[in-house]
């Protein structure tokens, strides 16, 4: 019940009761009252539960250092620089992160491999809610839930991971894998370049880990299956989206170069960075920096934000967090890397791709919270030497 309510609150990000018409004071954003429920759940269940320590704690504390010092630079932000919103969001970051990093120290495996089926479900909810027709934004572009296409990209593609994790688990049964067409097919049709771009990436960064053990005759009947469901599903819904695809990927893109101002964003940042290298323009400084107008309130790449608004400093810290998560992961031996760790890796290296492209500081909840799972697990027993063992029975 804790890790369903934990997802709730990650996966529901600034949803405010104003979408659906509803006005109320402090708990207008859902975060509060979702939070509050969460803690004291959680708290509940540590009560019952009791103390149980972690391994890979320092990986947590990599990642708060950076929170903590991305909060600290309100000190010397520009002046006018809103900064409320974002340190809640950071403090919320903080929040789940403690929460998760709890339940991974009770049961890991157990905790992400009920994270990983609800991201299942919860991409099966985003792709019948965009294919009925409902949330596309005004170019058309697939979205669901009152996200943009940049999160539904993320969902989507971590339904097909979790699709391939659930065909693992289950024993190699084929009847997993049939969702995955229909996943790319939504990940297509929200338009999102830098979540297909990302996808590569993960795709790649996967191969070379399991070259060693490729297995192409074990393939050829997944991939053959994957192959064919993917041919109807673009024979029969592929001309809804087909004019759109040409637009916006072969003509805009290619054709054009367009590149949704990411480039402008991008070369503002680095400029900032280069006028501010020690400390940055602190949070949220970058809006009022760049005096962009409206809308263009954060950079769409998680490493060039923290260099224009945290400085070298910021990103010595965004590298020591990446660093010790990777350690933690690596210091687990083979064989107790399982299978729930692994996808967690490989869906946090997704959203952390993702996050080159789009997203501000809170849209990367969701790597640091995978990252988490899978670097983080229960403390060993430690044994017990026999001599301290007889010492104590003679005493």
């Amino acid at each position: 019940m804790v890790v369903m309510l934990a997802f709730v609150v990650a996966l529901a990000g600034r949803f405010t009761l104003v979408r659906v018409g509803v006005d109320v004071p402090v708990v207008n954003d859902v975060r509060v009252p979702l939070f509050l429920v969460l803690l004291l759940s959680l708290a509940l269940e540590a009560h019952h539960a009791g103390h149980r320590p972690g391994e890979g704690g320092g990986a947590l504390l990599g990642v708060l250092a950076l929170l903590g010092y991305q909060g600290l630079s309100v000190l010397w932000v520009p002046p006018g620089t809103e900064t409320g919103p974002m340190v809640g969001d950071l403090c919320a970051i903080a929040g789940l992160l403690v929460v998760y990093f709890t339940l991974a120290a009770w049961d890991r495996d157990r905790v992400t491999d009920v994270t990983l089926k609800l991201f299942h479900v919860a991409a099966w909810a985003y792709f019948l809610f965009a294919a009925s027709g409902r949330g596309h934004d005004a170019s058309g572009r697939w979205a669901a839930f009152g996200g943009g296409p940049n999160v539904f990209v993320r969902i989507m593609i971590i339904g097909g991971i979790t699709s391939l994790y659930l065909y693992l688990r289950s024993g190699e049964r084929l009847i997993w894998l049939v969702p995955i067409p229909a996943f790319l097919f939504g990940a297509i049709a929200s338009g999102s370049r830098g979540g297909i771009v990302a996808l590569a990436v993960t795709v790649a960064v996967a191969l070379l880990a399991i070259r060693p053990k490729l297995d192409f005759d074990r393939m050829a009947k997944p991939f053959a299956l994957i192959a064919l469901v993917g041919t109807v599903l673009v024979i029969t819904a592929g001309p809804t989206i087909a004019d759109y695809v040409q637009s916006r990927f072969v003509d805009a893109t290619i054709g054009q170069g367009y590149a949704s101002q990411r480039d402008v964003l991008f070369r503002m940042a680095l400029q900032i960075f280069l006028q501010r290298p020690i400390l940055g323009a602190g949070l949220n400084g970058f809006h009022t920096v760049s005096a962009l107008g409206f809308g263009e309130r954060y950079v769409h790449n998680l490493p060039l934000s923290i260099a224009a608004e945290g400085g070298s400093a910021g990103l010595v810290l965004l590298v020591a967090a990446w660093v010790g998560l990777w350690r933690a992961y690596q210091s687990q031996p083979l064989a107790e890397r399982s299978l729930e760790a692994r996808t967690a890796a490989y869906c946090g290296i997704f959203i952390g791709a993702t996050c080159l492209f789009s997203g501000d500081y809170y849209d990367a909840r969701l790597m640091w919270i995978l990252l988490l799972l899978a670097a983080v697990r229960p403390a060993r027993a430690r044994l017990v030497p026999a001599t301290s063992v007889s010492t104590l029975t003679k005493s």
